[in-house]
Parts: C-alpha cells; sequence; structure tokens
C-alpha cells in the first residue's frame, strides 16, 4: 500500500496532463462517433499514447509531444505504403505472404533494438503484422486497401488533435519545467545541507540521472523559443554546476560525519544560498552572490572540509558561470547503436519475438479464433530487451487489462444498456480516462498499467457507433492477451535468453571502466564522469528487473551500490586518483566480466595526496573486497 501510495500520490504537472489527456480523448471520441470513423479505440488511445511518450509528469513537455507525433505520422504513411506494396506483390500467394510478415516483423523488431530512434522500427512492425493479419477477414482487395487507409485517418487526426491541445491548454512549456526541476536540485541540496542523513534519499535520483535530463529540457526550450538560444553557454554551464552541486552534497550526506560547529554555521548559510538560488530561478530572474570567500579551501581539520570548500567554490561560481561546457557522454548523434552489426543479441531478439508472434497467428488462425488476436499483438507490445524487462511489462499488461476488464464489463452490463446520447458515453468513456491518465503520468514502474487501462476500456466499450451489450469480444481479446504473454514469457525466457542480470553486469563493468579512466586524470573528466554515472544508473534499473528473472547473483547486487560509493568521492575529489586505484577498479571489471581473480593491491602505499584520499581508498577496497567474494 505504501508503493500504491507512492506511485498515485500528485506531483507537478500531473493533473494538468490528466486534463490535457481527458479534454482531447473527448474531442476524438465525439469527432469518430459523428462521422463513423473506425479503429476508434485505436484512436482514443493514440491520444494517450503521444501525450505520455515521455514518461513522468515532471519530465513531460508539449514540445517532445509535437516532434514526436510529426515524427510517426511521417513513418506510419512510409509504414502503409509498404503494407499495401506487399500486399500487392502477396494478394495471391499466402505462403509468400507469410514469409512477407514474418520479415517485415524481424526488421522491425532488429531497428527496434538498434536505431537510435526506437519508435521507428515498432511502428513499421505492429503495422505490417496488424494489417497484413486482418487480410483474411476482409473479403476483397478493395476493401483491404480502404481499411488500411481509415487505419491512416484513425492514427493521423488523434495525434494532431493531440498536438493542438498540448499546445494550446495548460501547456507543458520546456522552459518552465527546467526552472522547475533546476529548483528542485537546489531545495534538495539545501535540505541536505541542513539535515544531511534525513534528506539524503531525496538528493540520491538527481546524482544518478546526471545532467542529462536538464540538458535536454534546455534544448527542447530552445526548439520552442528561439530568442533564448544567445544563452545557450551560460545557462548550460550553470547547469552543468548544479549537477557538480548535486554530487558534492550527496556525498556530504553519504560520509556521516558529525560536522563541527563552525562548519554547521557554514552548511546553514550554503543552504540559505541555495534556496535564494531556487527561488530566484524559479521566478526566472537573477542572483547576485552572497557568499563571500571562505579563504579556508586548504583546512583539512575533518572529512568534511575538503567537501565543504567545494561546495562554497561551486556556489560562489553558480551566480558568474559564462563557460560554454558539456558534460554528455558523446555528443554525436549516430543513427544506429555502436554494436549494431557485430552484437548477436540484436538478431536473437528479433528472431524470438517474431517467433512467438507467428506462433500465435497461426495458433488463432488454425483454431479459427480470430477473436483472440491480441496475442499476437502482445508479443509485438511487451518485447522488450531482456526476460526481465519483458515479463515486468507483460505483466504491468496485465493487471492493467484485469482492471479494464472489470471496468468495462461493469459498464456493459449496468450502465450501457441505459444510455440514450453521446454525452453520457462522452462522461463514461472520460470517468476511465481520468484515473488511467493520471496513472499513465507517474513513474515507469506503473505508468504503463494507466495505458493497458485506457486501451482495452476503450476496445470493449467502443465496439460500433451504437451501444452494445455484447461481452463476447472482450472475453475473447482477454484470454488472447493472457495466451500472449504466456508464449513471450517462455520463449524469452528459455529461447536465447537475454538476461537483465548480465546487462547489470555489463552496465556496472563499463561503469567500473569509466571510473578507472577517471583515476588515471584524463584531460577533460567530465565526458568519463557522465558515462560512468549512466551506466550506474543503467545497472541499477536492471538490478530490479532481474529480480523477475530465474536467475540471479544476489553476490553482485550489492557491488552496484558500493561503485556508487566510489564514484560520489571521485567526482566530488575532482582529482586524478592515481594509477593504484584505476588498477584495483579495471581489476574488478575484469572480475565481473571474464571471473578472472582478483590480486591484493596495496592502495595506502601509493604516493601522492589529494581531496577525500582516505575514504576513496576504503571504499574502492570495499568495493574490491565484494567483488573477490562475488
Amino acid at each position: 500500500m505504501d508503493f500504491v501510495r507512492t506511485e498515485l500520490a500528485p506531483t507537478p504537472g500531473r493533473f494538468n496532463a490528466m486534463v490535457r489527456i481527458v479534454v482531447a480523448t473527448t474531442i476524438v471520441l465525439v469527432a469518430s462517433m459523428a462521422l463513423e470513423v473506425p479503429n476508434m479505440a485505436l484512436s482514443l488511445f493514440i491520444v494517450i499514447f503521444f501525450t505520455t511518450l515521455t514518461p513522468g509528469a515532471a519530465s513531460q513537455n508539449s514540445v517532445a509531444v509535437a516532434l514526436a507525433s510529426v515524427v510517426s505520422i511521417v513513418v506510419l504513411t512510409l509504414a502503409l505504403g509498404l503494407t499495401l506494396l506487399v500486399f500487392k506483390l502477396t494478394v495471391d500467394r499466402e505462403p509468400l505472404r507469410l514469409a512477407a510478415m514474418a520479415l517485415g516483423l524481424f526488421l522491425g523488431l532488429f531497428a527496434f533494438r538498434v536505431l537510435a530512434v526506437p519508435g521507428v522500427g515498432f511502428i513499421v512492425a505492429i503495422v505490417l503484422l496488424f494489417t497484413q493479419s486482418s487480410v483474411d477477414l476482409i473479403p476483397g482487395p478493395e476493401d483491404f486497401v480502404r481499411s488500411v487507409l481509415w487505419v491512416w485517418v484513425a492514427i493521423a487526426y488523434p495525434a494532431a488533435v493531440a498536438v493542438g491541445v498540448n499546445l494550446l491548454l495548460l501547456p507543458a512549456d520546456p522552459e518552465p519545467l527546467l526552472r522547475r526541476e533546476v529548483a528542485a536540485r537546489l531545495r534538495a541540496v539545501a535540505r541536505v545541507l541542513t539535515a544531511p542523513s534525513g534528506a539524503a534519499a531525496s538528493l540520491a535520483p538527481y546524482a544518478v540521472d546526471g545532467a542529462a535530463p536538464l540538458l535536454k529540457l534546455l534544448h527542447l526550450a530552445q526548439i520552442r523559443d528561439s530568442s533564448i538560444k544567445p544563452l545557450h553557454a551560460e545557462r548550460t554551464a550553470k547547469l552543468l554546476l548544479v549537477q557538480r552541486l548535486v554530487e558534492s552534497a550527496a556525498l556530504l550526506a553519504d560520509l556521516a560525519v558529525e560536522p563541527s560547529p563552525e562548519e554547521r554555521a557554514r552548511l546553514a548559510g550554503l543552504a540559505e544560498e541555495c534556496e535564494r538560488f531556487a527561488a530566484a530561478v524559479s521566478r526566472g530572474v537573477r542572483v547576485v552572490p552572497a557568499l563571500p570567500a571562505s579563504g579556508r579551501d586548504g583546512e583539512r581539520t575533518s572529512a568534511l572540509a575538503p567537501v565543504l570548500a567545494e561546495l562554497e567554490r561551486i556556489v560562489r561560481e553558480l551566480a558568474v558561470a559564462e563557460r560554454p561546457e558539456t558534460d554528455e557522454p558523446g555528443h554525436a548523434a549516430h543513427l544506429l547503436v555502436p554494436d549494431a552489426l557485430t552484437n548477436p543479441r540484436y538478431v536473437q531478439f528479433a528472431l524470438k519475438a517474431t517467433m512467438a508472434a507467428m506462433f500465435c497467428y497461426v495458433a488463432y488462425t488454425a483454431v479459427d479464433w480470430n477473436g483472440i488476436h491480441t496475442c499476437m499483438l502482445t508479443c509485438l507490445i511487451v518485447a522488450l530487451g531482456s526476460a526481465g524487462a519483458t515479463i515486468q511489462k507483460a505483466t504491468l499488461r496485465l493487471v492493467g487489462c484485469a482492471i479494464a476488464g472489470a471496468l468495462a464489463l461493469a459498464s456493459i452490463v449496468f450502465v450501457v444498456p441505459h444510455m440514450t446520447s453521446i454525452a453520457e458515453l462522452v462522461l463514461l468513456v472520460a470517468a476511465v480516462t481520468a484515473p488511467a491518465a493520471w496513472i499513465a503520468m507517474g513513474s515507469e514502474r506503473t505508468a504503463y498499467v494507466g495505458m493497458q487501462i485506457a486501451f482495452c476500456f476503450y476496445l470493449a466499450v467502443l465496439q460500433g457507433y451504437a451501444p452494445s451489450t455484447d461481452v463476447t469480444e472482450f472475453r475473447d481479446r482477454f484470454v488472447g492477451i493472457v495466451f500472449g504473454v504466456v508464449v513471450m514469457a517462455l520463449v524469452f525466457t528459455y529461447v536465447w535468453p537475454e538476461r537483465a542480470g548480465s546487462g547489470m553486469v555489463r552496465s556496472l563493468s563499463a561503469a567500473l571502466r569509466r571510473m578507472a579512466e577517471l583515476a588515471r586524470g584524463p584531460s577533460d573528466p567530465r565526458a568519463p564522469r557522465a558515462a560512468a554515472w549512466q551506466s550506474l544508473a543503467e545497472a541499477e534499473r536492471l538490478a530490479g528487473l532481474s529480480a523477475l528473472e530465474p536467475e540471479r547473483n544476489e553476490r553482485v547486487l550489492p557491488l552496484v551500490g558500493l561503485a556508487r560509493r566510489v564514484l560520489l568521492v571521485q567526482a566530488a575529489a575532482g582529482h586524478a586518483a592515481g594509477s593504484a586505484v584505476a588498477e584495483a577498479l579495471d581489476g574488478v571489471a575484469d572480475r565481473l566480466e571474464t571471473g578472472a581473480a582478483l590480486h591484493p593491491t596495496d592502495l595506502r602505499s601509493q604516493d601522492g595526496e589529494f581531496i577525500l584520499r582516505d575514504t576513496l581508498v576504503e571504499r574502492v577496497e570495499a568495493l574490491h573486497r565484494s567483488a573477490a567474494a562475488a
């Protein structure tokens, strides 16, 4: 229940997003009913799908919705043209059509894994699969072409409505969102400075996320308002300093050292300054620096002293930063992932999902039970990289469909028979869309439940342009979803299993390699530091998914937290730690990747003094010991 309350708790922007979704779905519902546009359930779902492209109301913004909608419509148009071409070549050749379905599905799923924009491959795959599987149900070629063109209408015009509503009604402008996110980080830092132990948890997610979310919002804000582009260099520098402030404050909370009275006073002054900055950022005004130079940078009376000096330096720089800097690993845009053509996992993933979907198609066609065609679409919808991620998404789909099924059954039995106007239907659909949209705008852990509640409810209740009390179609579709989930769970668990636990180990090893690079003292530490945070965040995400898999290495899980504590010290110290620390980190990475034995390393005998040297050595040694037992 604590988890449910946390997931459903109000967050900034969540109510506005829910209102936009309800208004847009109402417009689409009325238009589709009045003009008798087919695929009404799909049209309503498109509104929610495009509005929730960015998970979480805190980062959801109208510019991203508009850009993604335009790209998706272009890809959809090309995909529908491709499916008409495939139909023309295979209209009288059933085996060839099956082969074309399988090939198109395979290529779309392969593109889903290797393209920088995975949605392109997903759209192509689902359009080909859905349209080609419908050939058996449509009497003639002309009717098939008409149905395909109506699919374009049913998707394109709701996307346009979603863009219009998101831009005009309570718009989620990236600029205020950026200011709100920066202010939230500054206030979290202020809380940690005044009560390190009690507020540490609020700062940890910001440290792991890095500066990438802020830089992305800055980019989107410049797309919406080109007049702020001249401030790009200054604003980028400020965002990177805010991230350094977060990392240093996170280390302060992690050290758990009791400050002296003088240090407590300095921390209080820093907290007050951070609150001033947060208030100014929220209002969009500049701040005049009020924190005087402490003159204590070299003081080493306690473990807090170097961190405190670093915090004061960052706060003083924050008000005058004008340097054009970047802190993202890899700025060049790439169409494909680096190992697209050499990593066999991508081909295996595409083959597995294709095999599962085609098996479902053959199965429901063989028994002449077309009502369960949702099993085939389920295989495509829940297909993700690892078995753990696939099982998690399948579980969320089942939960959402079960909730939607109960709501739809109650509506069909008790509400729909008494409806006499479209206004009553609008109220019914809005009553379900509102809570579904609220859930869909939550965190990634539960957002998919909201989308499934909406889509399954639409499929069950909106069966035509007049009230319907037939529950057979809903029953068949739910059976299809369950069957598809079972097939996918079996295939992804036992055929070329790609474990989330293995991905966690690879991400952790990549983070350790970047940390070793930091320890050697690169000329520009920003890129390896950002890459290390990024890899650790991925490792933590995969560690949660690995709990759903049959095999789980419990001894490796603590290494993620230990590596994060080492990186906190490296990020706050901002100094090369030496070759001995680098070799120790590389040794742990080798241990994870190849199982090689770890050689004892005496880190305390290395030469050189630097900020937080003893703390770093202690944490690397703890990581070394834990890796030796893993």
